[in-house]
């Protein structure tokens, strides 16, 4: 699932005594709104050391429950709503957007990540075979967890998918959209030719990790890996034909793609355009490590514009900077956008963000106000979550886990005692690695040890860790394809 923009992630976690609630009358819920940029029943997927973030922290969120829910007399279901079927790999991005085949192998449908739905509800004319898999279809089969252990099934852990998107967190009702997105940019062959049918689910408990939102095509559209195989060939027949690209924005991002760009096309022009004296911009990681970014990117035979800012597009693609110099380009990356997914969240909780428009949490990932007043049952955690870490997905995956933890512990015991909370001994500590070109890598850990061009790293990066993404849904690389 991809997060960006429309891609939101809902899980409805709610659990009731068996046979304990009358007729008419609604058991606990629980909703957790994950993160799709890469779908995937486990929460925290993606980022920089690890595995690719979204599909890492649905996943972990969904192992979370079932190892936190042992208890067989009590249902609890959860429901996923996400507009992509299937869980795409956002992590290699910057190598997708250049080669379609690439993309296509980075999409694991839901046919392929052995995880069984007991319902699935789709938008009008998805071409999905729910046989493969309906929990009706496949017995009592186990579902595979984040680290690709069977799951064993239990029949009172129902999980639900519906594709589609939120889009508004009332007190104690989800409002839910069952329908594509258009986002004004849409191909025509994505548009909606129906009107979005709607539908409200009750819950007791939230778990948010919808993610950020960035520029196409850095944010693809498509549902399915046939699509997406599509939309990537439109974007690498942009690529090939423009003789110099620039690229605006120098965070991990735009630092990817100007290094894969120029590594895939060494004759091509490519500008890397940033506001700060250094780069990437994040303040936890150290000077030496924004160094060697940088020297790796000149010996790529990449430009970069340190100190400066971009003021508008002309019609003819001329880029004008603040201080009035101008830029030529052929195809422009914004690579400097992102927008935090978060507006069914704003409509009624106004008072929840920080100045930088990240949700404010406590350690245990509670949602709070800029008062400081705990939103108890809501929780939030990855690229939203306003915490002094680097965005990365080992993080997300992290977080995934504990808020997946935390609110199980909230809807059956009703007691924060049990409560996970962030590593505090790593808060404002950096922590990131990023491939320049291939060839090229940087890694600074936690302790502020720094390692440059380490092998394994480099081999984990030749496809984005696809390799180690795929048996977390007990496949080979090759049963993906």
């Amino acid at each position: 699932m991809h997060i960006r923009e429309g891609a939101e992630l809902l899980a409805d976690i709610y659990w009731q005594e068996a046979n304990s609630v009358a007729p008419g009358q609604r058991a606990p819920h629980v909703w957790a709104v994950l993160e799709p940029s890469a779908l995937g029943p486990a929460i925290n997927v993606g980022g920089n050391i690890g595995a690719p973030e979204n599909h890492l922290k649905i996943r972990a969120i969904f192992t979370a429950l079932h190892a936190s829910y042992p208890d067989y007399r009590r249902q609890l279901d959860v429901t996923l709503v996400e507009p992509k079927l299937g869980i795409l790999n956002i992590l290699g991005i910057p190598k997708a957007v250049l080669d379609p085949e690439f993309a296509a192998e980075s999409f694991v449908s839901f046919e392929r990540a052995n995880v069984y739905w007991d319902t699935i509800r789709l938008q009008e004319d998805m071409p999905f075979d729910t046989k493969k898999v309906l929990r009706s279809e496949n017995g009592d089969k186990p579902h595979v967890g984040v680290a690709a252990e069977e799951l064993t099934y239990n029949p009172n852990l129902k999980l639900h998918f519906v594709q589609g998107h939120v889009t508004e967190l009332l007190e104690s009702v989800a409002r839910v959209q069952i329908g594509k997105l258009d986002k004004g940019r849409l191909p025509e062959r994505y548009r909606p030719t129906k009107p979005a049918e709607e539908v409200e689910i009750p819950y007791d408990s939230v778990i948010i990790a919808s993610g950020r939102t960035r520029n196409w095509p850095l944010d693809p559209l498509s549902s399915t890996a046939e699509e997406l195989k599509k939309e990537m060939a439109d974007s690498t027949a942009q690529i090939k034909s423009a003789r110099k690209t620039v690229i605006i924005g120098g965070g991990a991002l735009g630092i990817e793609l100007a290094g894969e760009i120029k590594h895939q096309f060494p004759e091509k022009e490519v500008v890397l355009v940033h506001p700060h004296a250094t780069l990437p911009p994040e303040s936890l990681l150290c000077d030496r490590f924004k160094q060697q970014v940088l020297e790796f990117l000149e010996n790529l035979g990449v430009e970069v514009l340190l100190g400066t800012r971009i003021k508008s597009e002309q019609e003819d693609g001329v880029l004008v900077t603040t201080d009035g110099r101008t830029i030529t380009s052929d195809l422009t990356f914004w690579c400097n956008y992102k927008k935090n997914n978060v507006d069914f969240l704003a409509k009624n909780h106004p008072n929840v963000f920080a100045p930088n428009g990240d949700i404010l949490v406590t350690h245990q990932y509670e949602v709070k106000t800029d008062k400081n007043e705990v939103i108890g049952n809501i929780f939030a955690v990855g690229d939203l979550a306003d915490l002094p870490l680097v965005k990365t997905a080992g993080w997300a995956y992290r977080e995934g886990c504990q808020a997946g933890n935390n609110a199980v512990e909230l809807v059956l015991n009703k007691d924060r005692g049990g409560y996970e909370s962030v590593d505090k001994e790593f808060l404002d500590k950096g922590g990131m690695l990023l491939v320049v070109g291939m060839d090229q890598s940087v890694c600074e850990d936690f302790l502020g040890q720094i390692y440059i061009n380490d092998p394994e790293h480099l081999k984990m990066y030749e496809d984005y860790r696809l390799s180690s993404m795929f048996p977390t849904y007990g496949l080979t690389k090759e049963e993906s394809e």
